[in-house]
C-alpha cells in the first residue's frame, strides 16, 4: 500500500527532490564534441548484421517473418565494407550501426567483431558512427540461457506479469520472444554498461538507445521505492506525479550511462529514440531524436485514415514515383498535404539552442518504411523541411527498402543521387542554419506533456512564425524578445517559470494563459494557489469554446518581415543568427513540382538572394510593388537570404 502524504509546506524544484539513487550530470554544450555541433549532420539509421536479421525474424516484421531470403541475406551482409560506399554516395556523414538489440553478450560478440573494420572504414571516409542499443529489450530465449539471473530483471505490469515489447507480431512466432527489462534494477544497468564498454572499445563516437520504457506496474519492489519517494519528498500520490517519476527514472538511467561512458571517452555522445509526449527524456542526452515524422506532401483524401502516420508494410511492389495517387486532381487540395513543421518546431524547443535534432520520417504516402524509400523529390523535400526547421532528417534502411539499395536497383539509385544532391546543398549552406534560431514574435510555452500539436499545425498552415519554449527557457530576458506569449495547457510548470511569465505580463508583455496551465509543479503536485489562473494582467481561457480565441491570439502576431503572397503550396520558416543583421526565409514547396511566378514580400531587403536545391530554380527578380519580389520558378526547397 502506498503511503499518501496529503500536504507539504512548499513545492520542491527538480534538483531538490530526494531520489533512491545518486544523480549524475546531464549532457551540456561544453561536453559536446566539435564534430557534432560545428557541421551540418546528415544522418541515417544503418541497421544490419546477423543480430538485426534475428531481431526482425523474432519480431515478426515484414520481409523477415515469413522470411524473404534475399532480404535476410542483404541485411546479414550489410556491414560488408561496400555499403560504406552507399553511405558516402547518399551524402551521409553520421550513421547508426547495430551493436546490441537485446540478445545476451555472448550472442552479440560476433556482431561486434564484424563491426570493428566497418567502424574503421567509416572513420576513414569522415563518417561518424553511433552504436544502436536497446535500453530495455531482452530476447528472452538467449538471455535466460546465458544469464539466468536476467529472469529477475523483467519489468512487471499491473498484473504482476512480465511486459512484452509492444511492436512485434508474436503470432508469427507462436510465442512471446521479447520482454522489457526494469531500468531501476542496478544489475540490469550494470549489464547495459558492458555494452557501453564494447562500443567504446570498437571506436564508436556515439551511442543511440531505443525502447525507453519504464513503469512502476505491479512490482512490489517498485511500489515500495515509489512510496518511499513520495514520503521522503512530502508528495501525495497523483497520476501526474507517477508519470513524472517514471520518466525521471529513464532520464537518470541515461545520465548514469553517460557518466560511465565518459570515464573512458569524455566526448562520447548519447541519445535516444523518443516520442512526442515523452520526448523530454532526451534532456539528459546530447541529441534530440525521434521517428515520429511522416513523408511530406500530398495524401489522397481516400486514405485519410492513414494521413497522420502510415505503416502499410504489406508485401506490395514498392512505389518510387513522386506522382500523386491515381485519380488525384491536377492541383490537389492543400488540406490533404502533410507538413511536419509543427513537430519539428516542438522538438527544436527541447534542444536548448545547441543540441542537434534528428527526425526519421517513418510514415509513407505509399507502401511503408520496410517496403520502399521515399521517392526522390519527397526525399529532397524531407531533407529541406528538416533543414528549414533547424533539424536533420534521419534516414531509414530496412527490409525491402534495404534490399533494393543493397542491389543498387536503378530506381533506388535515383533516390541515392537525389539524397546526395540534397545533403550537399544543406552542407554547402550550413552557415545559414548552424547557430541560427527561429525569427518569431510569438512564443508558445508547453510543459513536458507537450500538448498543443494541433494548434501548432494550424499556425504552420497559416505560415505563422513561432518558437516553442519549455520550463527552463521561460525567463524574463528570453520572453522580452517576444511580442506575445501563449501558455498552452502547461499544467506542470515550475515556480520559477511562473514568476517569469508573471513578470513578463506585468512589464507590459502580451500574455494569454490557456487550460490548466500552472495547476501543478514539475513533479505533478497540485499548487495551493495558481497565480496563472487569476488573470491579473493577462487573459485566461479554457475549454473548446476558447479555441477560436486562442487561435486569434496566436495568429495576430504574424511575421510582417516576409510573406508568400500567392501560393498555398508553400510553407516557410524564418531564421536569424544572433548578432547578425538580416534573416533567412526557407521556402518549402509541398507540391514538389516547380511552381511558376511565386510572389513574396520581403520588407526592408535590398536584393535578396535565392539559393535553390533545384539548380534551374535559382532566380529572383523585383516585383511590381515596393518590397515585393518574384520567383519565376520555385523548386522543392529554397533559401531566401535577406539582408
Amino acid at each position: 500500500m502506498l503511503a499518501l502524504v496529503l500536504v507539504r509546506p512548499e513545492a520542491l524544484s527538480a534538483t531538490e527532490v530526494w531520489w533512491p539513487e545518486p544523480d549524475y550530470p546531464a549532457a551540456d554544450a561544453a561536453s559536446a564534441p566539435a564534430w557534432l555541433t560545428s557541421q551540418k549532420l546528415c544522418f541515417s539509421r544503418w541497421d544490419g548484421g546477423p543480430i538485426e536479421t534475428c531481431k526482425g525474424v523474432l519480431s515478426g516484421w515484414t520481409y523477415f517473418n515469413p522470411p524473404w531470403p534475399q532480404v535476410l541475406d542483404a541485411t546479414t551482409r550489410w556491414y560488408d565494407e561496400e555499403s560504406v560506399d552507399l553511405a558516402e554516395a547518399m551524402g551521409y556523414n553520421f550513421l547508426w550501426l547495430t551493436l546490441s538489440v537485446g540478445f545476451a553478450v555472448e550472442q552479440e560478440r560476433g556482431q561486434w567483431e564484424r563491426l570493428r573494420p566497418y567502424v574503421e572504414a567509416c572513420h576513414d571516409r569522415g563518417i561518424r558512427v553511433a552504436a544502436y542499443m536497446s535500453l530495455t529489450n531482452l530476447f528472452v530465449d538467449g538471455m535466460f540461457l546465458h544469464v539466468p539471473e536476467s529472469r529477475t530483471w523483467l519489468l512487471l505490469g499491473e498484473d504482476k506479469q512480465a511486459v512484452p515489447y509492444g511492436a512485434a507480431a508474436y503470432e508469427k512466432m507462436g510465442r512471446t520472444t521479447r520482454m522489457l527489462a526494469d531500468v531501476s534494477r542496478p544489475a540490469w544497468r550494470a549489464y547495459l554498461k558492458r555494452r557501453v564498454d564494447a562500443a567504446i572499445d570498437l571506436g564508436f563516437d556515439a551511442i543511440e538507445y531505443d525502447n525507453n520504457f519504464f513503469r512502476i506496474g505491479g512490482d512490489e519492489r517498485a511500489q515500495k521505492r515509489y512510496a518511499t519517494f513520495l514520503e521522503k519528498n512530502g508528495f501525495a500520490d497523483h497520476p501526474d506525479t507517477r508519470r513524472v517519476y517514471e520518466q525521471a527514472q529513464v532520464r537518470r538511467t541515461y545520465r548514469e550511462l553517460l557518466a560511465h561512458a565518459r570515464q573512458r571517452k569524455p566526448d562520447i555522445v548519447i541519445f535516444c529514440n523518443a516520442h512526442w509526449g515523452g520526448m523530454h527524456i532526451s534532456r539528459s542526452n546530447t541529441i534530440i531524436a525521434t521517428e515520429d515524422g511522416v513523408e511530406p506532401g500530398y495524401y489522397d483524401p481516400e486514405r485519410t485514415s492513414e494521413y497522420e502516420r502510415t505503416e502499410r508494410d504489406e508485401l506490395v511492389p514498392p512505389l518510387y514515383e513522386d506522382l500523386p495517387s491515381e485519380g488525384a486532381p491536377e492541383m490537389p487540395d492543400v488540406q490533404h498535404f502533410h507538413v511536419n513543421l509543427a513537430l519539428l518546431r516542438g522538438l527544436k524547443g527541447l534542444s536548448e539552442g545547441w543540441k542537434p535534432v534528428l527526425v526519421e520520417y517513418g510514415g509513407r504516402r505509399s507502401g511503408g518504411r520496410f517496403v520502399n524509400q521515399m521517392p526522390p523529390l519527397a526525399f529532397q523535400l524531407a531533407v529541406g523541411e528538416c533543414n528549414a526547421a533547424l533539424c536533420t532528417l534521419q534516414g531509414f534502411q530496412e527490409g525491402r527498402a534495404l534490399l533494393d539499395l543493397y542491389r543498387r536497383e536503378p530506381e533506388v539509385m535515383r533516390i541515392v543521387q537525389a539524397a546526395k544532391q540534397a545533403h550537399d546543398f544543406v552542407r554547402e549552406h550550413a552557415q545559414y542554419v548552424l547557430g541560427a534560431r527561429y525569427k518569431a514574435n510569438l512564443g508558445i510555452v508547453l510543459d513536458d506533456r507537450m500538448r498543443g500539436l494541433t494548434l501548432m499545425r494550424r499556425l504552420v498552415k497559416r505560415n505563422v512564425q513561432y518558437q516553442v519554449l519549455f520550463d527552463k527557457d521561460v525567463g524574463l530576458d528570453r520572453l522580452r524578445r517576444l511580442r506575445r506569449v501563449l501558455v498552452y495547457d502547461a499544467k506542470l510548470i515550475s515556480q520559477q517559470a511562473v514568476a517569469g511569465l508573471v513578470a513578463y505580463a506585468r512589464s507590459g508583455g502580451n500574455l494569454m494563459v490557456y487550460g490548466d496551465s500552472g495547476a501543478m509543479d514539475v513533479w505533478g503536485q497540485p499548487r495551493h494557489e495558481n497565480v496563472l489562473a487569476t488573470g491579473q494582467a493577462w487573459a485566461t481561457c479554457r475549454g473548446k469554446e476558447a479555441e477560436a480565441a486562442v487561435l486569434a491570439f496566436a495568429t495576430a502576431e504574424a511575421q510582417p518581415a516576409f510573406q508568400v503572397l500567392n501560393n498555398p503550396y508553400v510553407r516557410f520558416t524564418l531564421t536569424e543568427k544572433p548578432g547578425e543583421s538580416g534573416f533567412c526565409a526557407h521556402l518549402l514547396n509541398y507540391l514538389k513540382f516547380p511552381l511558376d511566378n511565386v510572389r513574396i514580400s520581403c520588407a526592408g531587403a535590398q536584393q535578396p538572394r535565392l539559393l535553390s536545391l533545384t539548380p534551374e530554380c535559382d532566380g529572383i527578380v523585383r516585383g511590381g510593388s515596393q518590397g515585393e519580389w518574384l520567383i519565376p520558378r520555385l523548386g522543392v526547397y529554397s533559401i531566401v537570404v535577406a539582408k
